[in-house]
C-alpha cells in the first residue's frame, strides 16, 4: 500500500472513531437530554395515483355504533378500527373522521385513510410511519360520560408501545385528546410524533371549499379539480421554529453567510380546519400541546390521494443534526419524549358560518369564554410612535455610543405631533437603558446617562403622563448580545441536544448577510424571570412608565437543553407568560411583538402583528383571520410606515386589516448609525416624517374612533383586486390594490384607493 493511500486510510479511521466518540457520549444513557442518532427520513410509501371515485361504498369502515349523544350532536364510532362520525340531529348533517372511500382504492391507502392516528417512531435508525391496523395493533374500546376511549397497543416482535385516544362530545362539537399517561414505551421503538384524525374533514378536489392555515395572518388553500403537480404540502411549527434546533430555524452550514430572501411567516395560532363554501366544515383549535406541535395541510395527488386534508402532528421527539468538521454531521433525536397531554377541539360549522369568517368567530368565542380574554378599552385611538435611543458601536480601537435620541428630545417629539393636532399619542422607546439596544440586556438598569439618565427619564414619563400619553419602554429579556457584561454564556445560555450552546447571528437586511462575528444568545427561561424580570419589573414602575414592552415574548419561543436545566418550550412559554403577568401587576402595561396565542389576555398591545402569508405556490392568498378574531379585544399594529418596502400597498393592507399604523424615529439624522448594527433605521428621522405621520393617521382615526371596540363581523373579496371589511355596526372599508379603478356599488375606487363608510354611509 502506498504512503498515501495509508494516510487515506488512516484519516478515515480517525474520523470514524471521532463519530463513534460522538454518538458514545450524545446516547451515553437514557436521561431526560440524551439524544440518539438516526439516519435521514425515509420517503412514505407512494402509490400510483387515484382519483376518488364518484360512486363510494358509504358504509366501508364507516362509524356505525352510538357512542354518545348531547342536545346536539351524536357521535358514531368503528370499534374495530377507532375512528369516528358526527352527526348534527337537527340537520343529520355529517362530519367523519374518515371518509368514505370506496372498494376500487388501493387497500393500503383506504387504511391509511380510516387510521384515526398516525405513528412516527424509530429504533434508533430511520424514523418509520405506520398506524394501528397495519401493525395489528390490539385496540380496546370504553365509554364514559359523553365520550369513548379507545387504546391502542402496538405489540408485536418489532414494537412494544402504545397509546389512548379519547373522544368527548361538546356544545360545538367534540374534542380529541391524548393523555399523556396512556403513552408507553417497553422496547426500542421511540415514538416520534402522533398525528391524531388525519383524515377528519378531509374533501375531494372537486368540491368547493378551502384549506385554511394558521400562516401568518391566515392563509387559503381552495379545492382545485385541475391543480398543478403537489411534491410539498404546508407543515409547519405552531410559534415558529425552536431556536435550540438548528434544522428549526435554518441555520444550514452550507449558506452560512448569506440568507436567501425570507417572507416565511410564523404560524401564531394554533388553528386550522376545513370547509366547503357555505355548506359545512369544522375549526380544529389546538388546546393542549400547541407549543410542540406542526399543523399539517396535505394536497391532492400526494401519496396517490386525492383529497384535501389538514390535522396536528404532535411531536413527541424533535431531532437535530451535529456537524463534524466542515461537512461531516450525524442526525440525533431526543432520548426522553416531551410530555403533556394532548387535546384538539373540533368546532363544527355549518350554513354561512362554513368559512374563514365563520372560523375566526369562533376562535373569537374561544378565547373570550374559555381564554377569559377582556378587552383592552381604549378611551382615543392613538398614534404609535416608538423612539430610538442609542447603540453602542465598535470601532477600530475601542468603542463609541451613539445617542440619537435623548430624553429631553423625546419630548420635543411628543410636542411636535401634539403642534400638528394628533389627538393621541402612545410611546415606546428603545435602547434606553445602560450602553443602549445592544448594552448590558438582559439587565436594563441603569438607566442611559448619556439620553439623560433616570432623573430625565422620569421626567419624560411624568410629561407625558400630564397629556394623556402612554409611555413604554422596550425591553429584551431573551436574546442579550455577546458582549453583554451581564452574560457569562456557559451559565445563563440555552443549550442545544449537542449541548453546545446556541447562537444567533445577527442578519444585515441590506446584504442579506448573517454576520457570525456579532452573535446573540438566548437566556434560559427561568434566569429570564427569577434573576431579571422579578428584580426589575418594580424599578419601572418607580420610572412611572405606564408599561413595558417585552421583546421576543411574543414572537420567539424556544426549549433548553442543558442537563443541568432541562426545559421544553411549555416551560418556557409559562415563564413569558408570568413575565407578561408580573409586569402588567406591577407597572401597568404590555406589548409583544407579532403575538403569539399564548401572549392573548397577557398584553394591552400587539406590534407587527401579522398581516401576510408565506405566498407558498399552493396558497391562494392571506386572509384576516388573526384580526377577525382579536379586533376589539387587543389593539394591534403593523410594521413602520417609515421603513415599507411598499408603501401604498401596506397601507392599503393596514386599512383592510384594521391595524392601527406605526412609526419607528430619531431626533438625530439616521446617518449617525452609520457602521452600527441599526442600519434597518434607514430612514428615520422624525423631522421628515411627522406630516405624512399626521396625515396617514387622520386617516385611520376617522376608521377607528368609531369601530375600535367593535368585532370584525365579515370580510370579502368584491373584484380580483377590490376587499371589504365590514364592522358590527356597519361601517366598512373598501381597499382597491389594482392599477384600475373599480366601481363597487355607490362608490367608484380609483387605482390604489380606499373608501371608508361609517355607519349609515353604505348604500
Amino acid at each position: 500500500m502506498s504512503r498515501h493511500k495509508k494516510w487515506i486510510t488512516a484519516a478515515a479511521a480517525v474520523m470514524a472513531l471521532i463519530l463513534l466518540a460522538v454518538v458514545i457520549y450524545v446516547t451515553r444513557d437514557l436521561k431526560p437530554n440524551t439524544v440518539q442518532p438516526v439516519a435521514q427520513e425515509e420517503e412514505e410509501e407512494v402509490v400510483e395515483d387515484f382519483v376518488l371515485p364518484a360512486q363510494t361504498d358509504p358504509d366501508a369502515g364507516k362509524a356505525t355504533a352510538l357512542a354518545a349523544e348531547n342536545s346536539r350532536y351524536k357521535l358514531y364510532v368503528n370499534e374495530e378500527l377507532g375512528n369516528v362520525r358526527i352527526v348534527e340531529s337537527s340537520s343529520g348533517k355529517e362530519w367523519f373522521s374518515s371518509p368514505p372511500v370506496g372498494s376500487e382504492m388501493p387497500s393500503n391507502n383506504r387504511e391509511f385513510i380510516q387510521a384515526p392516528v398516525h405513528v412516527r417512531f424509530t429504533q434508533g435508525v430511520s424514523p418509520s410511519q405506520t398506524y394501528p391496523k397495519k401493525e395489528k395493533a390490539a385496540t380496546k374500546m370504553e365509554k364514559f360520560d359523553q365520550g369513548v376511549r379507545f387504546t391502542f397497543d402496538f405489540d408485536n416482535e418489532a414494537l412494544n408501545f402504545g397509546f389512548a385516544v379519547e373522544y368527548r362530545l361538546t356544545e360545538q362539537g367534540f374534542e380529541a385528546t391524548i393523555p399523556d399517561s396512556s403513552i408507553y414505551e417497553n422496547g426500542r421503538s421511540k415514538i416520534t410524533t402522533l398525528e391524531l384524525l388525519p383524515f377528519f374533514g378531509a374533501q375531494g378536489k372537486q368540491d368547493q371549499g378551502a384549506v385554511f392555515i394558521p400562516d401568518g395572518s391566515g392563509a387559503l388553500i381552495r379545492f382545485k379539480e385541475v391543480h398543478p403537480q403537489y411534491f410539498d404540502g404546508y407543515s409547519e411549527f405552531v410559534y415558529g421554529g425552536d431556536h435550540a434546533f438548528k434544522k428549526r430555524v435554518n441555520q444550514d452550514f452550507n449558506d452560512l453567510f448569506m440568507r436567501k430572501p425570507n417572507v416565511k411567516q410564523d404560524a401564531a395560532l394554533p388553528v386550522y380546519g376545513i370547509y366547503r363554501d357555505n355548506n359545512q366544515g369544522f375549526l380544529a383549535i389546538i388546546t393542549q400541546g400547541d407549543y410542540d406541535v406542526r399543523v399539517n395541510a396535505t394536497l391532492p395527488g400526494m401519496r396517490g390521494i386525492d383529497m384535501y386534508r389538514s390535522s396536528a402532528e404532535f411531536i413527541y421527539r424533535n431531532d437535530d443534526i451535529i456537524f463534524i468538521g466542515k461537512s461531516g454531521e450525524i442526525p440525533l433525536f431526543q432520548g426522553q419524549r416531551v410530555t403533556g397531554d394532548r387535546t384538539v377541539r373540533y368546532v363544527l360549522l355549518t350554513d354561512d358560518k362554513a368559512n374563514y369568517i365563520g372560523m375566526a368567530h369562533a376562535y373569537r368565542d374561544y378565547l373570550i369564554k374559555d381564554r377569559q380574554v377582556q378587552p383592552v378599552k381604549q378611551e382615543q385611538v392613538p398614534l404609535q410612535v416608538r423612539l430610538f435611543g442609542g447603540v453602542r458601536r465598535d470601532e477600530i480601537v475601542g468603542t463609541t455610543y451613539v445617542d440619537m435620541t435623548t430624553f429631553s428630545q423625546a419630548q420635543a417629539v411628543i410636542d411636535a405631533f401634539l403642534e400638528k393636532g394628533v389627538k393621541s399619542l402612545e410611546l415606546t422607546i428603545e435602547g434606553w437603558s445602560n450602553d443602549g439596544v445592544y448594552g448590558n440586556q438582559p439587565g436594563h438598569f441603569p438607566v442611559e446617562g448619556k439620553l439623560g439618565g433616570k432623573k430625565e427619564l422620569t421626567g419624560l414619563a411624568s410629561y407625558a403622563k400630564e397629556r394623556g400619553i402612554d409611555l413604554y419602554l422596550k425591553a429584551n429579556y431573551v436574546k442579550p448580545y455577546e458582549d453583554s457584561s451581564k452574560l457569562k454564556t456557559s451559565r445563563d445560555a440555552i443549550r442545544g441536544i449537542d449541548r453546545e450552546v446556541r447562537k444567533v447571528p445577527h442578519y444585515y437586511i441590506s446584504t442579506r448577510f448573517s454576520d457570525w462575528d456579532h452573535v446573540f444568545y438566548l437566556l434560559k427561561p427561568e434566569r429570564v424571570y427569577d434573576k431579571y424580570v422579578s428584580h426589575e419589573a418594580g424599578q419601572y414602575a418607580d420610572l412611572g412608565v405606564a408599561g413595558v414592552h417585552l421583546q421576543y415574548m411574543g414572537d420567539m419561543l424556544y426549549s433548553d437543553h442543558d442537563p443541568k436545566s432541562l426545559a421544553d418550550r411549555s416551560v418556557t412559554a409559562d415563564i413569558w407568560k408570568k413575565s407578561l403577568e408580573d409586569m402588567r401587576s406591577k407597572v401597568g402595561k404590555t406589548a409583544v411583538d407579532y403575538g403569539y396565542a399564548y401572549t392573548l389576555g397577557l398584553v394591552d398591545r400587539i406590534d407587527d402583528i401579522p398581516v401576510y402569508a408565506s405566498d407558498y405556490t399552493f396558497e391562494d392568498g392571506a386572509v384576516p383571520f388573526y384580526q377577525i378574531a382579536i379586533h376589539g379585544l387587543v389593539p394591534y399594529t403593523v410594521s413602520p410606515s417609515n421603513l415599507r418596502d411598499d408603501p401604498q400597498l401596506e397601507f392599503l393592507r393596514a386599512l383592510e386589516y384594521g391595524a392601527l399604523p406605526s412609526y419607528e424615529l430619531t431626533y438625530q439624522p439616521t446617518t449617525k448609525l452609520a457602521r452600527s448594527m441599526m442600519e434597518h433605521l434607514y430612514s428615520a428621522q422624525y423631522s421628515s416624517w411627522v406630516d405624512q405621520a399626521v396625515t396617514e393617521y387622520e386617516t385611520f382615526a376617522k376608521l377607528k374612533t368609531h369601530v375600535k371596540d367593535m368585532a370584525i363581523v365579515n370580510h370579502e373579496q368584491l373584484a380580483e383586486h377590490v376587499f371589504r371589511t365590514t364592522y358590527e355596526d356597519g361601517s366598512y372599508v373598501i381597499v382597491n390594490y389594482g392599477d384600475t379603478s373599480e366601481l363597487v356599488g355607490k362608490h367608484t375606487l380609483a387605482a390604489k384607493d380606499y373608501v371608508i363608510a361609517l355607519e349609515g354611509e353604505q348604500p
